[in-house]
């Protein structure tokens, strides 16, 4: 009775507040295409495998451009290129080389803390 009673109101609460869009099955499943068809890493640039695994999951495979701004939650990126280390000052190198190519990227995390000019700004 009790199983039927869940699988009601599961399936009424469905309709009433839509179905849920997850965004890391995209992701996943780009990253294993990636996996499958990555291109070897380059000696003279150490972020360089990290950066095509960026382009294959967020740009289809297209070159970053200069001026591209990217802003991406951490636990999205972490799907992307896994660090052991999961926080974002383990991406630094990573933003700093993008940041030297012209592409800006931005990290959001749960504990990091926006500005009140940030908030004002949305």
């Amino acid at each position: 009775m009790m199983q039927l009673l869940q699988a009601m109101f599961s399936s009424m609460a469905e309709t009433w507040h839509g179905s849920k869009w997850d965004v890391r099955s995209p992701i996943k499943a780009q990253d294993e295409k990636s996996i499958s068809s990555a291109t070897p890493v380059r000696d003279d640039d150490p972020y360089a495998g990290d950066i095509d695994k960026l382009q294959n999951a967020l740009f289809n495979g297209h070159p970053l451009e200069n001026g591209t701004c990217i802003e991406i939650a951490l636990q999205d990126l972490l799907q992307i290129i896994p660090k052991k280390r999961r926080r974002i000052d383990a991406y630094r190198g990573l933003v700093s080389r993008l940041n030297r190519m012209g592409v800006t990227l931005t990290i959001n995390s749960q504990k990091t803390k926006r500005h009140d000019s940030e908030l004002k700004k949305r």
